[in-house]
């Protein structure tokens, strides 16, 4: 079966694009079923393009459903990237448009999205260590608190950050990208209906369970709290939270196993998240251990109720800022690349 979005390769498009090359998939890359990657050329920019399959709709009974569904999870992707176009750590949204494959067949139609082109994501950055870099890392984690500090200002949680959702520009350093599967506090959103739809091997594991806070901002922006701290336990484990959480919980109480509420479950839940922590802490500079070991288990404790700095669980402050994260990064940061770290 030919599938329209794979067939870009060499094509001129209508809005002066000329495909350069397919980008193929890299192992262990999750998310993306859905979409064909390019690296497309104007006027001496390159730039990355994101092709929109429809095939699956074709292939299932609910087409028309699935379809509706596609595309308006494409139309929410593409206005909100336009609409972010002032933040400085979220990946660009270029150009977007659509092209046909064969003009004797209007279902071979691609839409597609263009983006500044990155020089990686923070995956391979991190492979490319000769040795570890606290300043990059850190540097890089600082950057990513921003992005999504950016999102929660315009009232938007990402839901699916994730290394390889994190891309690494040379001159500019990181930005957070692929906002598929954002949701709006007051404007209604293609996933909204969905408890989690992103890659399940992050997700927050009150979600696992089945457990969905009713408020907006502890069900969302609590999700992304912990995928803030899951990214920081990633740069010193290459293992997400969830991950952790998973080796070090009893398989009775496994959310795959485990029936009950999720109160229930807590205490057996804290238990693994504490020797998560454990495992997390001795991969982290001596320097740095105490204040990154803090800031996970803030961000990513198993209660969402808890999630956020103490200090902004007073009062009429905003439980689940990163400003104080943003800031506290930013100074472990410039302490590593002023060389201020114990040899």
């Amino acid at each position: 079966m030919i599938i329209p979005a794979e067939q870009l390769d060499g094509k001129q498009l209508d809005n002066g694009w000329k495909v350069v090359e397919k980008i193929k998939k890299l192992p262990g890359t999750t998310g993306g079923q859905f979409s064909c990657s390019y690296k497309v050329e104007k006027d001496g920019q390159q730039a990355f393009l994101k092709a929109l399959d429809y095939t699956p709709a074709f292939l299932h009974p609910k087409t028309a459903e699935i379809l509706q569904a596609m595309t308006e999870a494409y139309n929410h992707e593409k206005n909100l990237c336009f609409q972010c176009g002032h933040l400085s750590r979220i990946v660009k949204a270029i150009d977007a448009g659509a092209t046909i494959i064969d003009p004797a067949n209007p279902y071979t139609k691609v839409e597609y999205l263009i983006f500044e082109l990155a020089d990686g994501d923070v995956r391979k950055k991190l492979e490319s260590f000769k040795e570890f870099d606290n300043a990059w890392v850190l540097r890089s984690l600082h950057h990513i608190a921003v992005g999504m500090n950016q999102l929660h200002t315009i009232g938007v949680a990402h839901q699916d950050l994730k290394p390889s959702n994190v891309l690494v520009f040379y001159e500019e350093g990181s930005k957070v990208s692929d906002l598929g599967s954002t949701s709006f506090k007051n404007v209604p959103s293609p996933r909204d209906g969905i408890d989690f739809a992103s890659d399940p091997s992050h997700a927050p594991p009150e979600l696992l369970y089945g457990y969905i806070a009713p408020d907006w901002n502890k069900r969302r922006l609590g999700c992304d709290m912990y995928l803030m701290g899951s990214m920081i336990v990633f740069f010193f484990t290459k293992s997400s939270m969830t991950a952790l959480l998973e080796v070090n919980l009893d398989e009775v109480y496994n959310w795959k196993n485990w029936n009950g509420e999720y109160r229930t479950v807590l205490p057996f839940l804290r238990d693994a998240f504490g020797r998560a922590i454990d495992t997390f802490a001795p991969t982290i500079h001596d320097d740095l251990r105490s204040d990154l070991e803090i800031m996970a288990g803030q961000l990513c404790d198993p209660d969402p109720e808890l999630r956020g700095h103490p200090r902004d669980k007073i009062g009429h402050h905003n439980q689940f800022s990163l400003i104080r994260y943003i800031s506290a990064l930013n100074c472990l940061a410039s302490k590593a690349e002023y060389n201020l770290l114990r040899k």
